[in-house]
C-alpha cells in the first residue's frame, strides 16, 4: 500500500507533467477573401430599392401624414402631437402653419391622425374653401393619461396674411366619446365627388367589440364615413341622427354629436325614421391606419390592422361590409359569430397575410405614374413591426407580394432606431416620399425618399460551386472557415446544425478585418465576413439516426456593415443544393422503430424572412457573442480542445485582449442538467426571442430578453401583456402559474399567435417543460421591487429602469448634464423605461424620475 505521500506526491508529479506539456498554439489564421473570395456580392442580390433623406438635417417629432400644398411643389406633413407643417422639398426649409397641440391627446395610438384639404383649397374665386380638415384624439385634459376621449373630425380656417392655419378658427363636425385610445383611424380624402371619407376604427378593446361592430345604430366606429362638408343641398340632406357614446363619460366632459355636414342623397344606407345613421359609406372595419383612394379604379383601399391572426388588404365599394369581426382577413373568428342578418355586401379582403410576414399593416396607395414604371399600378405598402416596404403586384385577380425593402433599417439611409413606417405618399412628379417614426414616437423622425438601386447579380445558383466545401458529401470546409458551436442553439424543429465563419484575412488579421469584442453585447464583424450554417434533420424519432440535408444558409455581412441572408435547398438525393429566390416548404416522414411516425414540414426562409431575425438593431449576428461561444470545443488544427473564445484570440481576431473564460459570461442549454434552471431559461430566451425583444425591438413591448439583462429588469414577471396579440387580462409571466402565463401559452402554441411567429413548426418540448417548472417555483411577489434600478451603470447605449412597484405612474423622466442643462425629457405611462443613451457625449448626467404625486428619485450615471 502506498502511504498519503506518496500518493500526493505522485499528484503533484503528475499535475506538473500536464501542465508542462506544450500544447500547440492555433496556427495563423488561413488566408480568405472578401465574401468568401468574392463568390458573394457587398449587397443583396436582385432587385434593390433604398431610402434616401429627403430633408438631411431636418427632423419632426412623430411625421404621421403627408399631403401635396395646391399650386406649389411644397408638401403639408401633419404631425402625432398636433402640428402641421409646411415643408419645401427644393428650399429644404419648413415652417409650422397649424398648431393644436394644447387641445390633442396625443398617447398611445391618439394624436393627430388624419387630414385632407377641402377641394377648392389654393382657388382665390372661393374665400370659404380654403379649409383643412383634421381628425384627432381630444379630451378635457389632454395631458391626463387614461385611455377614455373623444374622436374628433374638425375644420380650421387658411389665413392668407399670415400663411397659416388658425387655431382658433376651429369647427367641430364630429365629437365621438371612445373608451379606448386604439384603433382611431383618420385615413381620410375628398373623393371626385367632392364628399369627404373618413375612416374609423372600432374602439379597441376586444370586450367592447359587440358595441362597436356591425351596426349603424350606435357612435361612428368601425368603418368608411362619406360627408358633405360643403352643404349642397341639391344632393345631400341635413343630419337625422345623432351618434351616440357607447358608455357614458365622466361627469363634466363634453357630449358626443355630429354638425355642420350634410348627407349625400346616394350613401347607402338611408333612414326615414332616423333609425340609423347614415353616414357610413362602409362597415366591418377593426384598425384602419390608412385609406387611400385610386382615381383610375374608383376604388378606395383600407389597410386594415389585424386583431393575432392576419393583417388585411382591402378595396372598397359602396354598401361593402369588410367581415370584421367575425372574420380577421381569411380567418374565421369563432368567438365573435357572424351576424345571423348581415348589413351591407360582404367584402372578403382582398389580400391578407400572417405573423411570418409582419403584424402591422400600414398603407398605402395604389401607384400610378411612370417616374417608377416597374412600380406602376401596384398597391404599395409597409409593415410597422416587421419594417419591411411591400407592394402587391397587381390590383387584378391573383395579387402576389413583391417584397421591395426587407427592413428599412438596411438601407443606406440614417434611420431612427426602431423605425416603423406611417405613411406612404406619391408626389405629383412621382417620387414617393415616406414618413418613418423611431420606438419613441415623440423622438425625432425622418421623411423619405423611395430610391431605386442598380440591380445586384445573383451569386452561383449551386452550393458546389460556390467552393465553400472541400467535399459536399463530408461537409469538409474549404481553407478559411472556423467551425465553432454554441451554448444555447436556436430551437429549429429537431435539426441538427453545424455552423463555420469566414473572416477576411491575408494570413493575418488586420486592425480593419478585427473582430470588435464586447464582454455582453454583440461583436462587430468586418465587411466580407460570411457565416455558413448546415441544417440536417433527423429521419427518425432517435436524434443519431440517418440525417436528411435540407438546406445551407448563408448570412454576408456587407458594406456599410448591412447584412443579408441566402438558402441553398438540398435535393431529395442529398448530393446539391440550389439557391432559392423566395420562401418554400417540404415535407418529410419521420419514423419511429422503422415505422412511419409523423410527416413533418419544414419551412426554407425566404431572403425578406432572415432579416425578421437576423434585425438590423441585433446588429445581424446573433449566435457568436461571448456568452454563446464560451465553451470548448475541440479543434483539429492544435489536436486537442480548448475554448473557442481562447482560440479566436490566439488567433489573433479580437481588436482587444478578453479575460480568463471562466471571469467571462457563460449561456447553457435548455437540457444542461449541471446548469440552474433559471439559466437554462433565461438561456434559451437570449438565443431564441432576444434578438426581437431588446431595446428598441418589437413597437410598444416593453420585454428585454438578453441574457445580459437582469430577470428583474426584463419586464416578463408579474408584468401585464400589452401586445393586442395577447390577453390584455393576463400577465407575460403569472408567479406560481404556468398555464396562465402569456409566455408559456404562446410559446406552446402552434396557432398564429405562436412565439416566434416564423422558423417553427413544432413545439420544442424540453423547453416547455422547463419553462413551466420555472413560473411554478417563482413565489408571489417574484418581479416585485420596491426600490427603483438602473442597468447598467456605466453605459454606452441602452439603460434599462425599473421604477419601484409602489410608485404610481405615469412618470416623467428628465437626464441633466454635469453642468445641470436638460438633455432629455422622457414620458412614460409604464413603470419599465428603455432610454437610448448612445448618441451622447461620454461623461457624468443626472437622471431624475418624477412620479405623478410629484415625488421624485435621482441617480448618477456615467455614460461611456
Amino acid at each position: 500500500m502506498f502511504d498519503r505521500k506518496t500518493v500526493l506526491a505522485g499528484i503533484f508529479i503528475l499535475t506538473t507533467l500536464i501542465f508542462s506539456l506544450d500544447f500547440p498554439s492555433p496556427p495563423p489564421p488561413e488566408p480568405v477573401g472578401p465574401y468568401l473570395n468574392g463568390v458573394f456580392p457587398a449587397s443583396a442580390p436582385g432587385s434593390s430599392w433604398d431610402l434616401e433623406d429627403a430633408l438631411p438635417g431636418m427632423a419632426f417629432i412623430a411625421p404621421l401624414k403627408i399631403v401635396q400644398f395646391p399650386n406649389s411643389d411644397d408638401i403639408l406633413l401633419l404631425d402625432k402631437i398636433g402640428e402641421i407643417w409646411r415643408i419645401s422639398l427644393t428650399n429644404q426649409t419648413s415652417q409650422k402653419v397649424l398648431d393644436i397641440a394644447d387641445r390633442t391627446f396625443d398617447k398611445g395610438e391618439g394624436g393627430t391622425v388624419g387630414m385632407a384639404l377641402h377641394p377648392s383649397f389654393g382657388d382665390p374665386s372661393k374665400p370659404d374653401k380654403q379649409k383643412i380638415f383634421i381628425f384627432y384624439r381630444s379630451k378635457p385634459n389632454p395631458d391626463e393619461f387614461k385611455e377614455i376621449g373623444y374622436n374628433r373630425l374638425s375644420k380650421f380656417s387658411w389665413n392668407a396674411q399670415s400663411q397659416k392655419f388658425d387655431p382658433d378658427s376651429e369647427e367641430i363636425l364630429i365629437q365621438q366619446y371612445d373608451r379606448k385610445t386604439w384603433h382611431n383611424g383618420g385615413g381620410m380624402f375628398f373623393g371626385p365627388d367632392g364628399f369627404l371619407y373618413l375612416s374609423v376604427g372600432d374602439e379597441g378593446d376586444t370586450a367592447h367589440i359587440a358595441a362597436s361592430n356591425q351596426r349603424l345604430d350606435g357612435g361612428f366606429f368601425s368603418g368608411i364615413l362619406r360627408i358633405d362638408v360643403d352643404n349642397d343641398l341639391t344632393r345631400s340632406h341635413p343630419i337625422k341622427r345623432q351618434p351616440r357614446p357607447n358608455a357614458n363619460p365622466p361627469s363634466g366632459w363634453w357630449p358626443t354629436f355630429s354638425q355642420g355636414y350634410s348627407i349625400p342623397d346616394d350613401n347607402p344606407w338611408l333612414s326615414q325614421d332616423s333609425s340609423i345613421l347614415e353616414e357610413f359609406w362602409a362597415i366591418g372595419i377593426r384598425s384602419p391606419f390608412s385609406t387611400s383612394y385610386d382615381s383610375e379604379t374608383d376604388l378606395i383601399w383600407v389597410c386594415d390592422v389585424g386583431h393575432d391572426a392576419r393583417e388585411e388588404i382591402s378595396f372598397i365599394q359602396k354598401g361593402d361590409n369588410l367581415q370584421w369581426p367575425f372574420m380577421e382577413g381569411t380567418v374565421q373568428r369563432a368567438e365573435w359569430p357572424k351576424p345571423d342578418s348581415i348589413i351591407g355586401n360582404e367584402r372578403p379582403a382582398f389580400f391578407d397575410y400572417d405573423r411570418s410576414i409582419g403584424g402591422c399593416v400600414i398603407g398605402g396607395i395604389v401607384y400610378r405614374h411612370t417616374h417608377f414604371p416597374e412600380l406602376n399600378g401596384k398597391f404599395l405598402f409597409s409593415d410597422w413591426l416587421s419594417d419591411k416596404f411591400m407592394a402587391l403586384s397587381s390590383t387584378g385577380t391573383n395579387p402576389e407580394l413583391e417584397i421591395l425593402i426587407p427592413n428599412i433599417s438596411a438601407t443606406s439611409a440614417e434611420i431612427p432606431d426602431n423605425p416603423g413606417v406611417a405613411s406612404i405618399f406619391q408626389m405629383d412628379n412621382g417620387e414617393i416620399l415616406v414618413t418613418v417614426m423611431g420606438q419613441d414616437v415623440f423622438a425625432p423622425g425622418k421623411i423619405y425618399r423611395l430610391v431605386k438601386n442598380e440591380d445586384v447579380p445573383e451569386p452561383p445558383s449551386r452550393l458546389s460551386e460556390l467552393g465553400v466545401f472541400a467535399d459536399l458529401n463530408t461537409l469538409e470546409p474549404a481553407a478559411g472557415l472556423i467551425e465553432y458551436e454554441v451554448n444555447s442553439p436556436l430551437w429549429s424543429d429537431r435539426a441538427v446544425k453545424k455552423r463555420w465563419l469566414a473572416i477576411p484575412n491575408d494570413g493575418f488579421y488586420n486592425d480593419e478585418n478585427k473582430v470588435r469584442f464586447s464582454r455582453s453585447g454583440e461583436w462587430t464583424f468586418p465587411p466580407g465576413t460570411v457565416f455558413v450554417k448546415q441544417f440536417d434533420l433527423p429521419k427518425s424519432i432517435d436524434p443519431n439516426g440517418e440525417l436528411v440535408p435540407l438546406e445551407t444558409r448563408f448570412l454576408v455581412v456587407g458594406k456599410n456593415g448591412q447584412a443579408y441572408g441566402l438558402t441553398y435547398q438540398w435535393n431529395e438525393e442529398g448530393t446539391e443544393a440550389y439557391l432559392l429566390g423566395g420562401g418554400a416548404s417540404r415535407e418529410i416522414e419521420i419514423e419511429e422503430n422503422g415505422q412511419f411516425a409523423f410527416s413533418q414540414k419544414w419551412d426554407y426562409p425566404s431572403r425578406d424572412q432572415c432579416l425578421s431575425c437576423h434585425t438590423p438593431n441585433a446588429k445581424y449576428v446573433l449566435g457568436l457573442k461571448t456568452h454563446q461561444l464560451n465553451r470548448d470545443k475541440y479543434f483539429p488544427s492544435v489536436g486537442h480542445s480548448m475554448n473557442q473564445l481562447e482560440f479566436l484570440e490566439q488567433m489573433g481576431m479580437f481588436d482587444r485582449p478578453i479575460d480568463d473564460p471562466e471571469k467571462l459570461p457563460q449561456a447553457y442549454a435548455i437540457n444542461d442538467s449541471e446548469a440552474g434552471l433559471e439559466q437554462r431559461v433565461r438561456s434559451y430566451f437570449d438565443s431564441n426571442c432576444s434578438h426581437c425583444h431588446r431595446p428598441n425591438g418589437v413597437n410598444d413591448v416593453n420585454i428585454d430578453l438578453r441574457y445580459s439583462t437582469p430577470l428583474a429588469l426584463q419586464n416578463i414577471v408579474a408584468t401585464p401583456t400589452n401586445s393586442h396579440s395577447s390577453d390584455p387580462n393576463r400577465q407575460i409571466v403569472e408567479p406560481g402559474s404556468h398555464a396562465t402565463s402569456e409566455l408559456w401559452i404562446r410559446d406552446a402554441s402552434l396557432n398564429s399567435n405562436r412565439m416566434p411567429p416564423i422558423g417553427r413548426n413544432l413545439v420544442d418540448e424540453t423547453y416547455i417543460q422547463a419553462l413551466a417548472e420555472w413560473i411554478d417555483q417563482l413565489s408571489p411577489d417574484a418581479g416585485k421591487l420596491h426600490t427603483s434600478l438602473i442597468y447598467p451603470n456605466p453605459t454606452d447605449q441602452f439603460l434599462n429602469i425599473r421604477v419601484r412597484d409602489n410608485w404610481p405612474g405615469p412618470f416623467n423622466l428628465q437626464l441633466f448634464g454635469a453642468n445641470g442643462s436638460l438633455v432629455l425629457s422622457h414620458f412614460s405611462e409604464e413603470n419599465a423605461i428603455g432610454l437610448d443613451l448612445g448618441g451622447y457625449p461620454s461623461g457624468i448626467y443626472f437622471l431624475e424620475i418624477v412620479n405623478s404625486t410629484g415625488e421624485r428619485e435621482q441617480y448618477k450615471l456615467l455614460v461611456k
